[in-house]
């Protein structure tokens, strides 16, 4: 087979390849979340998935369950639970203290849900957009209409 025959068959393959790989830099992404936050996530889960392309495998836990999984360096891209959890898993170096944000807080005033990436995350950047995406505008606006409070 000559060579300009195998080039095209080679780029013929590469742009096949390209329309099946799906949005580019679309990330599947993996949230452990507080049972108390699944309304709110719940809202605003479809909305984030339609403005990135990212895909939220979204998993609900009792508080302490949370904090356990995260801290057991299970694969979790992003993680909301009770500040306490959250604070204890950075110490541990078990979330990224860079990424921890203030979430909600409860009507209690000791109540307060951060979200954070866990260092076993595997799509960071998409992690990030979530996490910026959760405390932004649109965040803050769904938090509020459940009753709970922002920063």
């Amino acid at each position: 087979m000559p060579k300009s025959a195998i080039r095209l068959y080679a780029v013929i393959l590469a742009l096949l390849g390209g329309l099946y790989a799906g949005p580019a830099g679309a990330a599947e992404l993996k949230v452990l979340s507080t049972e108390a936050m699944r309304a709110t996530l719940e809202e605003l889960a479809p909305a984030f998935q339609a403005a990135s392309g990212h895909k939220l495998v979204i998993t609900y836990a009792a508080d302490a369950d949370v904090e356990k999984k995260v801290a057991s360096d299970e694969t979790i891209d992003v993680a909301i639970l009770t500040k306490p959890g959250a604070d204890k898993l950075v110490k541990n170096a078990k979330l990224v203290g860079g990424t921890a944000e203030v979430l909600a807080k409860g009507p209690a005033p000791d109540v307060v849900y951060m979200v954070g990436s866990s260092f076993a995350c595997e799509q960071p950047l998409a992690a990030k957009a979530l996490i910026d995406y959760l405390i932004g505008p649109a965040g803050k606006k769904v938090i509020q209409a459940k009753g709970l409070q922002t920063s």
